[in-house]
């Protein structure tokens, strides 16, 4: 683990919190390390800026659109309609 020189606070619902445990115990589960919440944080960033690029790969064949943007659209009407 890295040294943390600032910390700060953060103010969560106990549902986020336990969300984030959950999360927590199964990168630990996964590595065999012990993480904290903001290794658990950074996680959620780069598997969602992952994800994204990995989006805009398969479909940045369409210059100018936000085809990434259009995919998530897409799945949220799908969803408001089932």
């Amino acid at each position: 683990m890295e040294k943390v020189e600032n910390m700060e606070s953060i103010k969560i619902k106990p549902e986020t919190k336990k969300k984030l445990t959950e999360i927590a115990g199964m990168l630990e589960k996964k590595t065999g390390k012990r993480v904290s919440y903001d290794d658990v944080i950074n996680y959620l960033i780069e598997k969602r800026f992952k994800d994204r690029k990995t989006a805009e790969k398969l479909f940045g064949i369409a210059k100018g659109v936000n085809l990434y943007e259009e995919l998530l659209n897409g799945r949220k009407e799908d969803e408001n309609s089932s």
